[in-house]
């Protein structure tokens, strides 16, 4: 059995379109709200990153900061190295005085003093230099211009200091040539010498009995500061004209 339909069709045509239009306001509507929490996620995740880059350049700065500070600290620290270095070789070669007592200490009854000399001479560059084309010498003098006045100075002295030795000349009796031969090697072992060798003995009729003149050559290590000496504190000292 069929249900008869008694309205007319511009009442269902009209149904219709009310259904239609009301399905199409939930769609929308629904859309309208995705678009709305969408908006509203991408906002809180534009604030979080915000907020992560924000920290991020507090940081960054922080870090800059800190790191020019070690940079000056650096720049200030080698300056002043610079200037012990430069302090320390002006100071040095060793003191005359402690030369002395380096070489009166082990001194033995048999051997006397008649004559001591202590000079600067010229050794030689230790590493003889090569000749620099235009160019090098050129780019040579732009690193030292670079260099600050300190610096250049120290480069200067240890330029110096490198061809120069101390040695000691040594003139004088022994009663016994085994005593002198002993003394000298006991000078050979000692931190501030570096060689202590017999130039000559021979007797002398003018003298007692027994008794022979000698002279011999002392070469005194390079103090601190100076090329291939020693590293690490530098002991107390006048200075080289000191005693």
């Amino acid at each position: 059995m069929h249900d008869i339909d008694f309205l007319p069709i511009e009442y269902h045509q009209e149904h219709a379109k009310r259904q239609w239009k009301l399905w199409r306001a939930l769609v929308v509507a629904a859309f309208g709200v995705i678009l709305i929490v969408a908006a509203i996620s991408q906002y809180r995740s534009h604030g979080r990153a915000q907020a992560e880059l924000d920290a991020i350049l507090s940081q960054h700065e922080t870090a800059v900061a800190q790191s020019n500070e070690l940079a000056e600290m650096q720049s200030e620290l080698k300056a002043a190295r610079t200037d012990a270095e430069l302090f320390t070789s002006m100071r040095f070669p060793w003191p005359r005085s402690r030369i002395l007592a380096a070489l009166l200490a082990p001194l033995p009854e048999e051997v006397t003093f008649e004559k001591l000399d202590i000079s600067e001479r010229k050794s030689g560059p230790r590493n003889p230099a090569k000749r620099l084309s235009k160019a090098e010498r050129k780019a040579e003098n732009e690193e030292l211009e670079k260099l600050s006045p300190a610096e250049q100075d120290l480069g200067k002295l240890r330029g110096q200091l490198a061809s120069c030795q101390t040695v000691v000349t040594i003139s004088g009796t022994t009663s016994e040539s085994a005593a002198l031969h002993q003394y000298l090697g006991q000078l050979s072992r000692e931190n501030l010498f570096w060689k202590a060798t017999l130039s000559s003995i021979e007797s002398d009729d003018n003298d007692p009995k027994g008794t022979m003149r000698f002279s011999a050559t002392v070469v005194v290590r390079p103090g601190y500061g100076q090329p291939g000496g020693p590293e690490g504190k530098a002991e107390g000292g006048k200075g080289k004209d000191e005693g």
